[in-house]
């Protein structure tokens, strides 16, 4: 093939891929809104709490809890408040959790706070994937610095979970501290 044959042939190539891509536009791509995604938890749930005593010291000691969760709507769903009293064999146990929907990041926040220290502690940042709102962060636990995941997901309707879960080595492998199961009483 001749130079000029092919400079034709490409150039020939090139009109149509443009005229295609004119006339069906790609649409662009819109991030998921996620403000809802808590919807399903507004209400009040019995709560059913396992916690392992020792996080990442190798101990196998859990202890269970027994109390209800009420969530509450702020801001039509785009914010919630979660407030958890619950007591078992180790106590008693208080905390909020206050979630809210960033609309540009298009992800949650989820902020912990107790009663015994009175202020909101570092915020899990995250979104929905799997079915799962699942949130990261970076706390210190001890004197190690380690990834923290909490995840909370439907299971039906009228059931639901959360876990907590710590890292030390970057996410490869993580160690479930604290399980919530969680049913429906009204909502």
């Amino acid at each position: 093939m001749s130079r000029r044959v092919l400079h034709a042939v490409l150039l020939t190539f090139a009109s149509i891929s443009f005229a295609i891509a004119a006339a069906n536009p790609a649409a662009p791509l819109t991030p998921r809104d996620g403000s809802h995604d808590y919807d399903f938890d507004i209400g009040t749930w019995k709560t059913h709490s396992s916690r392992l005593v020792h996080p990442l010291s190798g101990s196998t000691e859990w202890r269970d809890l027994d109390g209800t969760t009420e969530v509450s709507k702020v801001w039509g769903g785009r914010a919630n408040l979660a407030e958890y009293i619950a007591d078992g064999p180790s106590g008693h146990v208080e905390l909020l959790a206050l979630r809210v929907y960033n609309p540009v990041a298009h992800q949650w926040s989820i902020n912990f706070a107790t009663p015994q220290v009175g202020t909101l502690g570092i915020p899990g940042v995250g979104e929905q994937r799997n079915r799962r709102l699942q949130f990261f962060d970076q706390e210190t636990i001890g004197t190690r610095t380690v990834q923290v995941r909490f995840e909370i997901w439907s299971i039906t309707h009228d059931t639901a979970q959360s876990e907590q879960a710590f890292s030390t080595d970057g996410g490869k492998t993580w160690e479930v501290n604290w399980v919530n199961k969680y049913t429906r009483v009204k909502g």
